[in-house]
């Protein structure tokens, strides 16, 4: 069983805890969404949104059975925050995302792919830099309030696909500037 792993933040009062992000596919008996660390109804929802969000964007959605962990639960989080890390481990998975785990991502997605803004991105890339991630991919609208942050690389997308060009672009890309509007 090969485990395809992302990063992803979590806020608990005015900080943000690193959230370990576990994909695998596995061919089960029919195409399924099962998650651990997560309540239930809201992994529903977001299994919908990102399968939508995944199709909808042009990536398809894999034909075998998909298991999600999140590896540090049992703290309030904002369970929407974890679709795009969520969809970026199903893509990693399915061959399209290269693997990376100097990336922390946080977002919610709409069914048509967009990435809507998130509370608490200050203190999400605080974690992310005393956790020693160097890049944090997040909704556009947030990128620019945190990109002054040193020692970590801020970068903002606007929807999914926007998202993998990124990841898979990395090296050749500029981190958002403090001037930029998403």
């Amino acid at each position: 069983m090969a485990l395809f792993r992302t990063n992803s933040a979590a806020i608990s009062g005015l900080e943000a805890l690193v959230i370990d992000v576990e994909v695998d596919l596995y061919a089960g008996v029919k195409q399924e969404f099962f998650t651990v660390g997560v309540p239930a109804l809201a992994m529903h929802e977001g299994g919908k949104r990102i399968k939508s969000a995944l199709i909808s964007s042009g990536y398809g959605y894999p034909t075998r059975s998909v298991f999600i962990k999140l590896v540090r639960a049992g703290i309030r989080e904002e369970w929407a925050s974890f679709d795009l890390p969520i969809a970026i481990g199903i893509l990693i998975a399915m061959g399209v995302v290269r693997q990376s785990q100097n990336h922390l991502f946080v977002g919610e997605l709409s069914r048509n792919g967009e990435l809507r803004p998130i509370r608490g991105a200050l203190s999400i890339v605080a974690s992310a830099r005393s956790s020693g991630i160097r890049n944090l991919l997040l909704p556009a609208d947030n990128a620019t309030e945190v990109s002054g942050v040193e020692g970590v690389d801020v970068f903002g997308a606007r929807n999914l696909t926007e998202a993998v060009q990124i990841v898979n672009a990395h090296d050749g890309l500029a981190p958002q500037a403090l001037t930029e509007r998403a």
